[in-house]
């Protein structure tokens, strides 16, 4: 069965999704099993909390520089066949990992996670784009960004199961079970979206991939996503530890905090894609702006809270969601605010080196102001709530140029 046999928002595009967005939970468990494990891996290895930090942050590094080329790679053999690189990076860097005998040798490792995370977004993307019409895109876009989510519930309750018997090695064994499972369904129920053809320009010669990357809305955008994501990744790597080294909670506790602060994130991830699908297209940058304001109130707050489990847990769950809510806006603007939509490859390689840098800076630099403070953990609010403001610009910047530029062009295509 072909691509073009599957009818956009039916059963079959849903199936395709879900076996996609399972496959991305294996993915994104495998990326935030750092977290929960920082005190663990720090005794293990005899290192600093910002040298695990670097676990995270060279996801981010590795991201960078790999967003382009993935871009044209997947333009060239297609998002299954592309899918199925990126599982198989990860599930050798979880095997690799679980038996690094160095500290050096396990971050080596995690090159291998930058490709199958920061692509596995492509990924899920290009199918969601292929199998959805642009007014439906907001519910499996909201849907997919629950993958962190549910990821990181997964992660904290199976630390509580496997590490007392297993040490922090027993979650990457997990991840690599996990994903060898979700790549036999991957290859068996995913459908390879028929690739278009960039349109031959005036002279018939067709244009280069780099020509995808000209999109000034999608650069606007791709900025302000990178800038959320460092507060967003400050909350996802370094929470945990706050939790336990800033107010004192003991790691099942903090654990079980972490667990159920994911329902909020996926609740919030179902939220947005609503709002999304109730938006028109052309205030989705709008939405964008509003919520980088709110995300710059969350994040003033996020280390302010008082040592109470209650108020610590209900806090969680808020900021849980709003870390959720800029991601799926971006996907789903993303197609609407390129000139040439048959580049959308190469714009999502775009979109993903913003929030990649984000993710790379989001988990070392917080850590590290807050050591050069001396375990202040408020030491970094400056940066976190100023990236968001700055967001807001950038936001407010990608929706201007695409109401005049992009979207003014296609409407006037279309009456002609």
């Amino acid at each position: 069965m072909s691509a073009t046999d599957i009818k956009l928002n039916s059963g079959k595009s849903w199936l395709q999704f879900f076996i996609v967005f399972l496959t991305g939970v294996t993915i994104a468990f495998g990326m935030f099993k750092v977290p929960v494990n920082m005190p663990n891996i720090m005794n293990f290895y005899g290192v600093e909390m910002s040298q695990v930090g670097l676990l995270m942050s060279v996801v981010g590094l590795t991201c960078i520089f790999t967003a382009i080329p993935a871009g044209a790679i997947m333009q060239k053999i297609g998002a299954k066949k592309f899918g199925l690189i990126v599982i198989a990076a990860a599930i050798i860097e979880n095997v690799i990992g679980a038996f690094a005998p160095t500290f050096e040798v396990l971050l080596a490792t995690r090159f291998l996670e930058g490709i199958s995370y920061g692509c596995m977004t492509m990924v899920s993307v290009a199918i969601i784009t292929a199998n959805f019409s642009a007014d439906k895109r907001g519910l499996p876009n909201g849907i997919w960004v629950i993958w962190v989510s549910l990821a990181n519930l997964l992660v904290a309750q199976l630390a509580n199961v496997l590490v007392p018997s297993f040490g922090w090695q027993g979650e990457w064994i997990a991840a690599a079970v996990m994903q060898a499972v979700m790549l036999v369904l991957f290859i068996l129920f995913v459908k390879d979206p028929a690739i278009e053809e960039p349109e031959p320009v005036a002279g018939g010669k067709k244009p280069s991939v780099l020509e995808g990357l000209k999109e000034p809305a999608v650069a606007l955008m791709s900025l302000a996503l990178g800038l959320l994501a460092v507060g967003c990744g400050c909350y996802t790597g370094l929470y945990p530890t706050f939790l336990q080294t800033g107010l004192g909670f003991d790691p099942t506790t903090a654990n079980n905090i972490i667990s159920i602060s994911t329902f909020g994130g996926m609740v919030g991830s179902l939220l947005v894609g609503w709002v999304i699908n109730k938006t028109a297209i052309r205030n989705r940058g709008i939405l964008l702006v509003v919520i980088a304001v709110i995300s710059a109130a969350a994040f003033a707050l996020q280390f302010r809270i008082p040592s109470s489990f209650v108020i610590v847990t209900v806090f969680a769950v808020v900021l849980s969601a709003v870390t959720q809510f800029n991601m799926p806006v971006g996907f789903a603007m993303a197609p609407d605010a390129m000139k040439r939509p048959e580049f959308l490859a190469m714009g999502l390689g775009l979109v993903m080196i913003g929030a990649n840098v984000g993710g790379a800076l989001s988990t070392f630099l917080p850590a590290k102001l807050v050591e050069d403070a001396g375990g202040v953990w408020t030491a970094c609010d400056f940066l976190v709530v100023g990236f968001a403001v700055l967001a807001a610009l950038c936001a407010l910047g990608a929706t201007l140029y695409q109401r005049k530029y992009v979207l003014k062009n296609k409407d006037e295509s279309s009456a002609a």
